[in-house]
């Protein structure tokens, strides 16, 4: 099969796939195994760090900069959508870093002490440049999928306005996350264009069901596997086409029979993220008299602002 044959059918799937489910696997993808490897273990590096060594790096109590260390608590996902259905917020049992492109100068990162970490910093701004290098060439097959250019959505994403989060779910007890006040992580959807997601064995990460609207199903796929989600700006984009898919992290399958203590759980996560001043309207390819624009006129930035000042 030659290679332009290949990328057409790659696209073809990738694009039925997010439209039944959101969300796809994906291997070959370019990435490493030993590099997703070493990144898990300098993600358990750093969450091991003493508590006042990882406060240094603190993200700012408000949504700006979103960079540095966010303690166990300090975010709250649920914010995004039971306070729209007027249900109880959840509390996030859940800690993370977050880190942006190097070159971006208006959200600076906050990168630990190199004493208290050395070699941290050096392999994640690497580490980040490789996931968006497979970014890049995932939105290739999605507008390939759809029917536009090959390159449509280069323009929208040279800022590298990206974001890239370790997470550490520490140790819990089951009956902490059936007390309907705590979660590892509420259910959500991404910001950005697309995310890719790397995740352990631990497993409790789900999907919203796209035929069974409220039935969430479990995602297993442990790394090198990467999981990847559509998000609001290519919801917005293909006007619906395209759905950011609902999902959380809770109680995994396993302890379904019956388990009482959840072990500890890492992930990462790249969400990639359109230029500030991208324009979100629905492309004319998907707005039509039976089918017109389900959003109004805002740009990214002004997006990922209203819905980053929820959560924190």
């Amino acid at each position: 099969m030659g290679d332009e044959e290949h990328m057409n059918k790659f696209a073809a799937a990738i694009v039925n796939s997010f439209e039944l489910y959101g969300f796809v696997k994906v291997i070959n993808h370019g990435l490493s195994t030993p590099k997703i490897e070493q990144a898990f273990a300098w993600s358990r590096r750093f969450f091991a760090l003493p508590l006042e060594t990882k406060m240094k790096s603190k993200h700012p109590p408000k949504s700006n900069p979103h960079r540095g260390y966010s303690y166990v608590g300090q975010e709250n996902l649920s914010a995004l959508t039971r306070a729209d259905r007027n249900s109880p917020r959840l509390y996030d049992l859940k800690e993370s870093w977050d880190q942006g492109a190097t070159d971006d100068l208006e959200n600076p990162n906050l990168w630990p002490e190199y004493s208290d970490i050395p070699g941290f910093q050096e392999f994640m701004e690497v580490f980040f440049h490789e996931c968006h290098e497979t970014e890049v060439a995932l939105l290739e097959a999605v507008a390939m999928g759809l029917g536009l250019s090959r390159n449509h959505f280069d323009s929208m994403h040279t800022d590298r306005v990206n974001e890239f989060r370790l997470l550490h779910y520490p140790e819990v007890e089951v009956k902490e996350l059936q007390s309907g006040i705590n979660t590892r992580a509420s259910e959500h959807t991404d910001f950005g264009t697309i995310t890719l997601l790397f995740q352990d064995s631990v497993g409790g990460l789900e999907v919203e069901d796209q035929s069974q609207m409220g039935v969430f199903r479990p995602v297993e796929a442990v790394a090198p596997i990467m999981v990847v989600n559509i998000g609001d700006c290519m919801q917005r984009w293909t006007n619906n086409r395209l759905k950011s898919a609902c999902h959380r992290v809770t109680i995994p399958p396993r302890c379904s029979d019956g388990c009482d203590v959840i072990d500890e759980r890492y992930s990462i996560a790249f969400f990639g993220k359109p230029n500030r001043n991208a324009e979100l309207y629905p492309h004319p390819l998907f707005i039509s008299i039976d089918n017109p624009s389900k959003y109004e006129h805002t740009t990214a930035g002004e997006y990922n602002q209203t819905r980053l000042v929820k959560v924190y």
